[in-house]
């Protein structure tokens, strides 16, 4: 494998404290949610995990769509987190992707969504670890 891209990340504080990128370009405070006890505002890990997860699946999409030269219209891709815990006290992920298209019908874009999950290096590193499921949602055309 070739190396295309390396970051480091800083974190401070755990869930409430703060995390930074080396360069700078990324600063987010972050916040227990309320379900959790939190009573500060900020961001969680879980959604830091769902908005970098959805990026990255949705650049798999696009990836394919390129490759494969369909007719897409349209695409966005909504992530949905839920953290739970087990009988052991760990605590687990699960993650639903709902990829949201425009242009294709409804076997092109379910083949599209489980081609991108096998694609996206995301997907490939929680492999057996985070609950993973994905659909496909045609969008039907803004009437005029």
């Amino acid at each position: 494998m070739d190396l295309i891209y390396k970051t480091r990340v800083f974190s401070q504080g755990g869930r409430n404290g703060r995390v930074q990128s080396e360069d700078g370009r990324l600063k987010v405070d972050l916040a227990q949610p309320a379900e959790l006890g939190g009573t500060k505002p900020g961001a969680n890990p879980e959604q830091l995990f769902a908005a970098a997860y959805a990026a990255c699946f949705e650049n798999s999409v696009r990836h394919i769509i390129r490759a494969d030269r369909l007719p897409v219209k349209g695409c966005m891709v909504e992530a949905e987190v839920s953290l739970y815990k087990n009988f052991e006290d760990a605590y687990r992920l699960s993650l639903s992707f709902a990829t949201i298209l425009h242009g294709i019908d409804q076997v092109t874009a379910d083949s599209l969504v489980e081609r991108a999950l096998k694609v996206c290096p995301y997907t490939d590193a929680t492999k057996n670890n985070v609950s993973v499921k994905a659909v496909a949602i045609l969008e039907a055309p803004a009437e005029a």
